[in-house]
Parts: structure tokens; sequence; C-alpha cells
């Protein structure tokens, strides 16, 4: 019983270890020199990897807030380990930004489960 509660949360190891070596480099040349286009294509970045980490976490732990927290403070750690990165910044925002995508994450994944269950 046990180790089935382990085995589950590996995707989101598995994924937590991707967010975490994107993180550790430079994002120069993502974009182009256009700031709008550079700005919209990164912050969606932050989005679709949150999303898909709330999802993962979704398999793994069935409450929502525990989802939330465990994936938001993930998003905390990872601006702080981005502070150090040389040519990458911690900013506040990207942290919220991150907290919408976990959002649309578990909302996604509610509508998929609530589907299965309505056939």
């Amino acid at each position: 019983m046990k180790i089935n509660k382990i085995i589950r949360f590996i995707p989101s190891i598995i994924w937590m270890s991707v967010i975490f070596y994107f993180s550790s480099r430079q994002t120069t040349g993502i974009g182009g020199t256009n700031e709008t286009n550079r700005f919209l294509i990164l912050k969606s970045f932050h989005l679709i990897e949150y999303a898909f980490l709330a999802g993962l976490l979704s398999l793994a732990i069935f409450k929502k807030k525990w989802v939330i927290l465990i994936a938001y403070l993930y998003a905390i750690s990872d601006e702080i380990h981005q502070s150090f990165v040389p040519g990458r910044t911690s900013r506040l925002r990207d942290t919220l930004i991150d907290l919408i995508g976990i959002l649309i994450g578990i909302f996604i994944i509610d509508k998929i489960f609530s589907k299965k269950k309505q056939v």
C-alpha cells in the first residue's frame, strides 16, 4: 500500500526535476529580440509547466489544497533557485503566474475526471 503512494509521486518528482533543469539555464535567445514576444513566451512556459505539475500532483494527492500548497511552494523555491543562476532573476510576479498555472491545471484535471465519472 505505501509503495503505491510513493510510486504515484514519481511523475511529479521527475517533472520538478525538469523545471529545475530549465531554471538552471539562461533564457537568452528565447523569443528573439521583441520584448513583448519574449515576455509572452516565457510567461506561457510558466503557466504550462505549473499547470502540468499541478495535474501530476493531483494524481498523487487527492486534496486540492495540498496540491496548490506543494506546487506553489515549489514555484517559490524555483524563483529562489533562479536568483543564484547567472543571467536569471527572481520575481514574485513569476510565482503568481505559476499559481495561475497551478489553478488551471487543477481545473483541467477536475474536468477530465468529472467527465469520466459521467460516462
